[in-house]
């Protein structure tokens, strides 16, 4: 069963982009995107760029204060849909956190101008006012919004405080937005399709060079004839792809930079720690994965991941707990499920072992998984203790 269990933890790490440069989450406060969830962002029509992909670009960099980054996604965004008003919201609460205070209390008023009640808008108008009875104002400081709905908390702005107590409130800001387990399995089929983009636009920029009038166009089955590709490229979800630019796009799931921008989103703190855990790493495997789950709560293979390695390590209370949200986010994981009954017998809780093996037999029948339960439990009937059938390494 280890063996299984490290051969799934292979395929996902190959699935996740083993390349993917690793990015550090920071602690950026519940970043909302108030027009639908993220789900409907990552699973609706993605033709073409939206407006709300930059916005999430937007969150992104704005948690790790790359203020500038965060900016320049927001315009954008903004040049596909001019009155967002949740990128004008984040557009004026960068500004005021860049000092920018007379720019983003004028957009609030206009946001208000539109939208009546726009709590969030109407509650940072309010904080940017000047006020005569407090000393002048060192550096603006306001947060994104809070929550996925019209925000309710107003920002908080920094105004008769001190300059190294305004330095030390510019780290304070808020926790990621809760995103379902429907995100993650789009993202990881768009995570594919970079897979594929990337190897595409590294074939016609190689193409390009020996012939330079080929540059802007797309035609894969020169680049087959070349043998720069192996066969013509397809998006895993049936997306076609096209030449924009500098590089590849897919009619399903957008151009490669916004893809490849979402992909290090989602999988660079994840891929980190799955390098760790794979290398025996524990301790920094523990670390990675515990930072994913606080930042994703609800991806479920992220909290399969950190059972797994609470396992590894002797936590077999904590590897209970982990493996029990994964089945709750995704009931019938087989991998958790299997996990999960090796853990049971393990402390001494046989039926319950059994019933979870017996379920992955019966609704598994034939695959690895079915036929590795089906051992397993027979073993256990059989009268085997735990360390006969899975001896110490």
């Amino acid at each position: 069963m280890k063996n299984l269990r490290f051969s799934a933890a292979t395929l996902l790490l190959l699935l996740a982009g083993t390349t993917i440069p690793a990015s550090a989450q920071s602690s950026f406060q519940d970043i909302a995107v108030r027009d639908g969830s993220a789900r409907d962002i990552m699973a609706g029509r993605q033709a073409r760029p939206r407006a709300d992909t930059y916005y999430l670009m937007g969150l992104q960099a704005a948690r790790k204060g790359e203020d500038l980054e965060a900016l320049r996604a927001v315009e954008t965004g903004l040049q596909i849909e001019p009155q967002s008003i949740k990128l004008r919201n984040l557009r004026a609460a960068l500004w005021a956190r860049t000092g920018r205070r007379n720019e983003a209390i004028e957009e609030f008023k206009r946001i208000l101008a539109t939208v009546p009640d726009d709590t969030y808008a109407r509650e940072s108008l309010r904080a940017l006012l000047p006020r005569p009875t407090v000393a002048p104002v060192v550096k603006s400081q306001v947060r994104v919004p809070p929550r996925e709905s019209a925000p309710t908390a107003p920002v908080k702005v920094a105004t008769d405080v001190s300059p190294a107590q305004t330095a030390s409130g510019a780290q304070a800001v808020a926790a990621q937005p809760v995103l379902d387990t429907g995100y993650f399995a789009q993202a990881k089929q768009k995570q594919r399709c970079e897979q594929v983009m990337a190897s595409l636009k590294q074939a016609q920029d190689a193409y390009v060079k020996g012939h330079p009038d080929a540059k802007g166009k797309y035609d894969p089955k020169l680049l087959v004839d070349a043998r720069l590709l192996s066969a013509v490229p397809v998006c895993p979800e049936g997306g076609s792809f096209d030449w924009s630019g500098d590089g590849p796009t897919c009619s399903k799931h957008g151009s490669f930079s916004t893809v490849q921008a979402e992909v290090k989103t989602v999988f660079s703190d994840f891929n980190r720690a799955m390098q760790a855990k794979l290398g025996r790493n524990y301790p920094e495997a523990l670390k990675g994965f515990e930072q994913v789950v606080i930042a994703y709560p609800r991806w479920a293979e992220a909290h399969f991941q950190l059972g797994d390695t609470l396992f590894r390590t002797g936590e077999d209370s904590r590897a209970i707990d982990r493996l029990r949200t994964c089945l709750k986010l995704e009931p019938g994981n087989p991998d958790a499920t299997l996990l999960l009954a090796n853990l049971y017998f393990k402390t001494g809780h046989k039926e319950t072992a059994l019933k979870l093996l017996d379920s992955v037999s019966k609704k598994m029948p034939g695959t690895v998984y079915g036929l590795a339960a089906r051992s397993i439990a027979g073993s256990i009937r059989s009268g085997r203790n735990y360390y006969q059938i899975f001896p110490p390494n």
